[in-house]
């Protein structure tokens, strides 16, 4: 585990990763992190800054100077504004002197040279004669390899004690098995399950689990990048932003020490997801997405089912990404530096799910009703990129392939969930057709949307659909109810309300006052927690990975935030 340990170290980058998992082994170890990495700030040289006892030694200031991989004579002092020397020479002449409080300005200092890798024999003699010639009765130094950490996260994090055999042995399972995503990302899922167990009620076990656990996704999330393969370590960071909110949305409001722990490291996963879906978005869709047919050719589907189902899931992925960045720019100050950048990411996505749609025609025609899902989060972010323009059109496509699909009986939306069946779908026979299109959400999901459009064409082709073809076919939608925050994520059981005979063939005014008038009934949604305290994209997440229709309260706030009570809980207020 240990040589598991430190590979994953020697492939972080120093920014957002090998930066981001020393505060919480620290923290972990006993002691106050008093400074941590920050963006656009000056640092003079301390990346990490700490205070507390080591072994039983007195009372120290720890502050960290990191560089990732290995220390080479060009990472040791040379014209880059990185070389480690320039920064040890930083923090005596400004940090010490004139930022470090006050209260621990007389405590012995500890600059600590921290790398991920090892200090490569060509430049160890230059580093030994700087401490010698620098260090006195106050300050010391002292070297944080890769080594050192990996015995630290083993002891403090995966210990025995805290970390059974049979956890330890999941993590190896889905480490070994990267190249079979599904096998990985089971292993790593029972991983989740035996961490999170019943038995963790109390706040210290909750910031330990949850510390675990980001420690154990950013070591998947090493080895897969190294092996080029990131599918089940994406799947993995959707799982943990859900699993761990329901274990710690009770502090998402709290304010004590506690709360600040669990919140930190609720961001640490985040942020470790961000990564991910960059790296991984960045792979297989970016750069595929301005291609005609791009995509469609990449994902190398043996049948145009696999192209299907893996381009659908692309499009949710991407939206659901794209949701994220602009919920994480909206939480930065009003025309920042960096909240400009973020939104600049998420048009970015926005353009790029255009491109997808406009350059791969599968993604005109669903074959399995649930692929709503994909299209609603899309559609959110078209809304949101005030690109309505595009949804009227997507959606006509959608429906004008489904309608000539089904009386033709070519490859329709269907109910079908078991691969092997929608390899042989359709199949011919009137019973066989109605039972494959029972019950549909995606149907009534485009006549409301073009209601919303004021899309009249579009709303009267799916109202003669249903009037002619699909009599027998159930118009539904979704809705969470007072049991959704139980269940919603963690998907351990069935919950919420079903709204039934969505009713396609009146006005489009009755439509909307039907399936949103069911909204004002059902204001659970905006008691659930993570819509509550201001994190609704967890939700759209739960609808991604669980397979769940996408709230159409969000589609009403999105498009014209109402001013009751409710609007308050809004996610763009």
């Amino acid at each position: 585990m240990k040589l598991i340990i430190k590979e994953y170290l020697a492939s972080l980058r120093e920014r957002e990763e090998l930066d981001a998992v020393l505060p919480d082994l620290l923290s972990q170890m006993g002691m106050n992190v008093f400074s941590r990495p920050g963006r656009g700030t000056r640092q003079d040289g301390v990346d990490v800054a700490a205070v507390g006892s080591i072994d039983g030694e007195e009372e120290t200031v720890y502050l960290f100077s990191i560089k990732p991989g290995d220390l080479r004579r060009a990472d040791w002092n040379s014209a880059s504004p990185q070389s480690l020397r320039p920064s040890l020479d930083e923090i005596q002449d400004a940090y010490i002197r004139n930022r470090l409080p006050k209260q621990h300005r007389e405590k012995k200092i500890k600059i600590c040279i921290c790398i991920g890798g090892d200090i490569r024999e060509e430049v160890r003699p230059d580093i030994e004669g700087y401490k010698d010639r620098h260090s006195n009765e106050q300050i010391f130094f002292e070297e944080w390899n890769g080594d050192r950490i990996a015995s630290l996260i083993e002891s403090y994090f995966l210990q025995e004690e805290l970390l059974p055999e049979a956890v330890r042995s999941r993590l190896r399972k889905a480490l070994a098995l990267i190249d079979q995503a599904d096998a990985s990302y089971k292993h790593f899922s029972s991983l989740v399950d035996l961490i999170l167990s019943d038995e963790i009620v109390k706040a210290d076990q909750k910031i330990r689990a949850t510390r675990q656990l980001s420690i154990c996704l950013w070591i998947l999330f090493a080895w897969a990048r190294e092996q080029g393969n990131l599918e089940s370590t994406y799947r993995a960071a959707e799982l943990l932003l859900l699993r761990l909110w329901h274990l710690v949305r009770g502090y998402a409001e709290k304010r004590n020490n506690t709360a600040k722990s669990i919140q930190s490291v609720y961001t640490a996963v985040f942020n470790t997801y961000l990564s991910v879906g960059n790296e991984f978005l960045a792979k297989s869709v970016l750069q595929h997405a301005s291609k005609i047919h791009g995509l469609s050719s990449a994902v190398n589907g043996s049948t145009t089912v696999d192209i299907n189902l893996k381009l659908f899931d692309l499009v949710g992925r991407t939206a659901l990404y794209g949701l994220w960045i602009r919920w994480h720019a909206l939480n930065f100050p009003e025309g920042s530096e960096h909240q400009k950048a973020l939104l600049d990411t998420f048009s970015t996505y926005a353009g790029t799910l255009k491109e997808l749609v406009n350059n791969n025609p599968i993604l005109l025609l669903p074959i399995n009703d649930d692929q709503c899902i994909d299209v609603a989060l899309g559609v959110l972010v078209l809304i949101m990129n005030d690109d309505k323009e595009s949804i009227g059109g997507w959606l006509s496509q959608i429906i004008d392939r489904a309608v000539f699909a089904y009386r033709f009986n070519k490859p329709y939306p269907c109910n079908i969930r078991a691969y092997h069946e929608l390899l042989e779908h359709p199949q011919p026979g009137e019973t066989y057709r109605e039972n494959a299109t029972a019950g549909s959400i995606l149907y009534p999901f485009i006549s409301i949307l073009a209601a919303m459009l004021d899309e009249q064409e579009l709303y009267a082709e799916v109202e003669a659909f249903k009037r002619e073809e699909l009599q027998h076919c159930n118009f539904q939608y979704w809705y969470p109810n007072d049991t959704s925050e139980h269940h919603i994520y963690v998907n351990d059981e069935m919950h919420g309300a079903n709204l039934s005979r969505i009713d396609v063939e009146s006005a489009t005014e009755d439509l909307l006052e039907q399936v949103f008038g069911e909204c004002e009934k059902m204001r659970e949604f905006w008691e659930l927690s993570a819509v509550k305290y201001g994190f609704w994209p967890v939700v759209l997440t739960a609808c991604r990975l669980y397979r769940l229709p996408v709230p159409l309260h969000l589609f009403r706030e999105f498009w014209a935030p109402s001013k009751d009570e409710g609007a308050k809980s809004a996610p763009d207020a």
